[in-house]
């Protein structure tokens, strides 16, 4: 009875690992398509590691990115609707014209991005280190910014007061 038990363990274990090798290389499958084809929509790219790619124009919309580290990336002209940042790095990264509206960049690391004529309409901004950004024409109506860190920001972002 105890070798069966055993038995059983070890092929549960054994099928285990490999569904769990499956679902990382299928994040890697992902990450390659990406930065191919520059579109993945609702990805679950969670915790990758993509700083300094160019993505320039991707579509990532309501992909997730929680964790991830897009330091110094180009997402210029990107589609970012509905992608979640929490907790990501975005530092220095090119948001010039990305369409960000609805995204969650809460405790997002934002710090030297630029944000020109970036649409950040009903984003959620909340804690996000947005120090030392270039705001110029960023449009911030309906965004939730309680909390976030603005210290040496440049530009006058447009809101629905402006």
């Amino acid at each position: 009875m105890k070798l069966k038990t055993a038995i059983q363990w070890s092929v549960a274990g054994i099928l285990l690992g490999i569904i769990a090798a499956g679902l990382v290389r299928s994040r890697e499958v992902r990450v390659l398509w990406l930065r191919v084809t520059k579109h993945c929509p609702s990805c679950d790219l969670r915790d990758v590691q993509l700083a300094g790619v160019d993505l320039q124009q991707a579509n990532l919309q309501a992909a997730d990115l929680r964790g991830a580290n897009l330091s110094e990336a180009n997402l210029s002209g990107a589609n970012l609707s509905g992608t979640v940042f929490t907790n990501g790095n975005l530092s220095l990264t090119n948001l010039t014209n990305a369409d960000l509206r609805t995204a969650d960049l809460v405790n997002a690391d934002l710090r030297g991005v630029s944000l020109m004529d970036a649409n950040l309409q009903d984003a959620d901004l909340r804690s996000a280190q947005v120090m030392f950004a270039d705001l110029q024409g960023a449009n911030l109506s309906g965004a939730k910014v309680q909390h976030a860190n603005w210290h040496g920001t440049t530009g006058v972002p447009r809101t629905s007061t402006n």
